[in-house]
């Protein structure tokens, strides 16, 4: 039997709420890269880079306080 090739998963169930965002051409140019790179939706993309982003940002401010 071939092996299956798993799949970046999607956003968990119960995320429903969609944000836009403004990026520049550059920026947006990358998201597409990134998501393309990884087989991702630029959406799912943007979601995984925001929440590592959001963990990096609470360490920072975490040591600033």
């Amino acid at each position: 039997m071939p092996a299956v090739a798993s799949s970046p998963t999607r956003s968990p169930r119960g995320v429903t709420k969609p944000v836009a965002a403004r990026l520049l051409p550059n920026e947006r140019s990358e998201l597409e890269s990134l998501a393309e790179r990884e087989s991702r939706s630029c959406s799912a993309m943007l979601r995984l880079v925001f929440l590592r982003g959001l963990e990096s940002y609470r360490r920072d401010t975490e040591v600033a306080s």
